[in-house]
């Protein structure tokens, strides 16, 4: 069975445009790009064609010029001071073009994509922030991209983990339809892309993904995760550790065959640790 490439290095800090999935190619449903944006390279336009996208951003200042059907907008990105701020994300709709220019010295913002039919306005959002979990496995996340902008596929935020702490605990998992007999929301299929950030930067933390042992191509594999570098998870259960002495963060992406935050299932020799 050929072994899909997950972990992807960070492609450092060079002015330069990363692609790093591509949705039929790495993954059914989500594509992701790096940009970085400093020297000569000042600014990045790019179409979003068939693609609704959400763009992050993570060090100097940037304008973002969004044109779609319904006209040009123009946003300010402010510079981010932590990786631990409840900072900005901007989703832009299918059939748009996107500018991306550096204000001020270097600049890196990364765009997730998934196919959309439908369109819509441009809109910039901060996070809302949740602590959640307990004990050694408390971690803030925040959500940007939800029910609150017309997106069709994309569900996005960020996760900040404690020094030493982990997040994605329990594991869980959305890869198969589920119901849930108390009705709550289930399970439901959808991929998801991890974007890492440490402070300091030297730092790393660790992640593993794994399937259930019932999964006809099963899989386990750990990575050593650092500053700029990327996971994909095409199924499968996916937790976090960050080494003592650093924050670690990543920006999370999903899309899928459904649309609900949520909709996961735990690890089920795990679950018990949320009692």
């Amino acid at each position: 069975m050929k072994i899909m490439r997950l972990h992807f290095k960070s492609p450092g800090t060079k002015p330069g445009v990363y692609p790093i999935a591509r949705h039929g190619e790495h993954l059914k449903h989500l594509s992701f790009t790096i940009v970085e944006l400093g020297g000569a390279l000042r600014a990045h336009t790019f179409e979003t064609g068939e693609d609704e996208v959400s763009l992050d951003f993570y060090t100097g200042p940037m304008r973002v010029t969004v044109e779609s059907a319904g006209g040009s907008r123009s946003f300010e990105v402010a510079k981010r001071s932590s990786v631990a701020d409840n900072h900005v994300m901007i989703w832009a709709p299918r059939d748009a073009k996107v500018k991306l220019e550096a204000l001020d010295g270097e600049a890196r913002a990364t765009i997730g994509g998934a196919k959309a039919t439908k369109s819509g306005d441009p809109v910039m959002v901060c996070g809302v922030a949740k602590e959640i979990g307990k004990d050694s496995f408390t971690r803030t996340v925040y959500t940007h991209i939800a029910d609150n902008v017309p997106a069709e596929r994309l569900i996005c935020g960020e996760t900040v983990n404690r020094p030493g702490c982990w997040s994605s605990c329990p594991p869980h998992k959305h890869d198969v339809y589920r119901k849930d007999p108390a009705g709550g929301p289930g399970e439901v299929p959808m991929e998801e892309i991890y974007y890492f950030q440490l402070e300091p930067q030297q730092g790393f933390g660790f992640m593993r993904v794994y399937t259930d042992p019932s999964d006809p191509q099963a899989f386990d594999h750990s990575f050593a995760v650092e500053h700029g570098d990327t996971v994909l998870i095409p199924r499968g259960y996916h937790p976090v550790v960050a080494c003592p002495g650093y924050k670690l963060h990543y920006t999370w992406i999903l899309a899928g065959e459904g649309r609900a935050y949520g909709a996961w299932t735990d690890d089920p020799k795990h679950a018990w640790i949320r009692g």
